[in-house]
């Protein structure tokens, strides 16, 4: 996961990927990274932030925004056994890097928040993952992650990673906090598993989608959603969602 983003003040990086992948897309797309200004890492998980050291090794001026909490230890169970999907935790104290609390204004275009109070729509796959809280392994209660509001002239617009907290009560806490509609939102939605083919249920898929269908909102979703979970979702949502992949370009 990596969303390159101008917006009228900055070039942000949302994410960043597992490895060199990023640079390589970023010189086929023209995006020169020593440009980069800001950069937002989503979640404290490696397939987000785990190419951290190769971009400070090719920007030596953005700030990285990381939620404190991001470089603890993160595990997901696989065969009954946890494997590592962490960030470098030798880099929580370079200098560009800066850790975040549950509420972050950047300045007057880019505010950072975390502080997720619904629980809706709850997902298996989030059962599967656990965190270092306390100085003890338990399920992840996503402390970790956070999300991206970009205000560009009159229009509100929400970035999140996996949306672990749940797209739909990540989407509620955005508009609570900006007491207005949104936009648009570009996020995956964490209902698709690639390693092992699994979606979520219909039902919880169905009812998210009912739930998005405010028709004001305009979606464009990736990543950890999936294309079938998307076409699901889009006999709902209808032209009120896209599907974005490594390479697309479009406009807000």
């Amino acid at each position: 996961m990596c969303l390159y983003i101008e917006t009228s003040k900055h070039k942000v990086l949302f994410d960043l990927g597992s490895n060199g992948l990023f640079l390589e897309n970023a010189k086929k797309l023209g995006v020169d990274i020593a440009q980069i200004d800001t950069v937002i890492i989503s979640h404290g998980h490696a397939d987000h932030g785990g190419a951290l050291k190769l971009f400070l090794e090719n920007n030596n001026t953005a700030k990285v925004y990381v939620r404190r909490n991001a470089f603890d230890s993160h595990k997901i169970k696989v065969l009954g056994l946890l494997f590592n999907v962490v960030l470098d935790s030798s880099l929580k104290n370079h200098s560009q890097v800066v850790l975040t609390d549950s509420r972050t204004v950047i300045d007057d275009e880019l505010m950072l928040f975390s502080d997720i109070d619904t629980h809706m729509f709850p997902t298996k796959a989030n059962k599967k993952l656990y965190a270092q809280i306390d100085g003890k392994m338990k399920k992840d209660d996503f402390r970790h992650e956070q999300n991206l509001i970009i205000t560009e002239g009159d229009k509100k617009l929400l970035f999140a990673g996996c949306a672990h907290a749940g797209i739909v009560n990540i989407k509620d806490k955005a508009e609570k906090i900006i007491n207005e509609k949104l936009y648009s939102v570009v996020a995956g939605f964490h209902l698709y598993n690639p390693s092992s083919g699994k979606r979520e249920s219909d039902a919880l898929i169905n009812g998210i989608a009912d739930r998005l269908n405010d028709g004001e909102t305009m979606y464009y979703t990736c990543h950890c959603t999936g294309i079938k979970v998307y076409k699901i979702m889009k006999k709902i949502l209808g032209d009120k969602i896209e599907y974005i992949s490594t390479g697309s370009v479009f406009s807000l």
